[in-house]
């Protein structure tokens, strides 16, 4: 004989089943995720993290494979992304387990990510070529030239510039610091603002001399760069990941690496 239940039996039973899921849920929480769920990003910003011949190495890739050994993480450098600048900062806005490095921690910036770092020092300068002769003693001199500053799309040369008025129409955004490099060297822009020590490393791959290069204002050195976590990536990954980068400081392992690049 077949039975069937009014729609109200059907609904109780519905609820029951919705309540009981939340009991279940209560009584049992979801597993947090592993550091092996993060995503890892970086750029090509020697020498804190860059790719060569296939093999991405550096200052922070170094560190980092360090900490996911420590963390008894299964990922090594060979998972980390290598992609430009503005599209791994726009991912990791917006996409939950996404990791960004190396980036400046400014204030702009502190409540946009969760922080793991320090890392090193972060020095942001204005570079050009000595032929030049420009001689700049402040911002308000900088804001008051003419000349056309070189930046990378989201970084945070450009972002500094925008904060201490530099109009948008002064400068001239490219993908990568190599290609702003060119510029410089091909006189398309008057400056580059950018690390200090990258600036150099990047002239220097290109083949240019770098002693034909100066720095001629400093816009930053009271930062640090940090791997910069998706804000909504859970905390407890967050501090295992802090808790990695603590102990290969601690064990010396942080120095050492960064007396390779030296």
């Amino acid at each position: 004989m077949r039975t069937s239940h009014s729609p109200s039996f059907a609904a109780g039973a519905r609820i029951c089943l919705f309540l009981a899921g939340l009991v279940a849920a209560a009584c049992f929480p979801a597993r947090a995720q592993s550091v092996d769920d993060l995503v890892f990003i970086t750029e090509e910003y020697p020498p804190y993290n860059f790719e060569r011949e296939g093999r991405k190495s550096g200052i922070a890739v170094d560190v980092l494979e360090e900490m996911l050994a420590q963390a008894g993480a299964k990922k090594t450098r060979a998972d980390i992304k290598v992609w430009p600048w503005a599209r791994g900062y726009e991912t990791a806005l917006k996409e939950k387990n996404t990791v960004l490095f190396s980036t400046t921690r400014t204030d702009a910036r502190e409540h946009l990510f969760k922080w793991v770092g320090p890392i090193m020092p972060s020095r942001i300068v204005l570079v050009a070529k000595k032929q030049r002769d420009i001689r700049l003693k402040s911002v308000e001199e900088l804001k008051q030239s003419p000349f056309k500053i070189g930046v990378v799309r989201e970084d945070i040369g450009g972002q500094l510039l925008a904060n201490m008025g530099v109009g948008k129409e002064r400068t001239v955004p490219a993908n990568s610091g190599v290609s702003v490099a060119k510029m410089l060297h091909a006189d398309r822009v008057d400056m580059w603002a950018y690390g200090a020590p990258v600036i150099m490393w990047n002239l220097k791959e290109l083949g240019y001399p770098t002693d034909a290069y100066e720095e001629v204002l400093t816009l930053t050195e009271s930062q640090h760069y940090y791997f910069a976590v998706n804000k909504d990536t859970d905390d407890r990954i967050v501090e295992k990941l802090q808790s990695a980068l603590e102990q290969v400081k601690a064990k010396g392992r942080f120095s050492a690496i960064v007396a390779r690049y030296r």
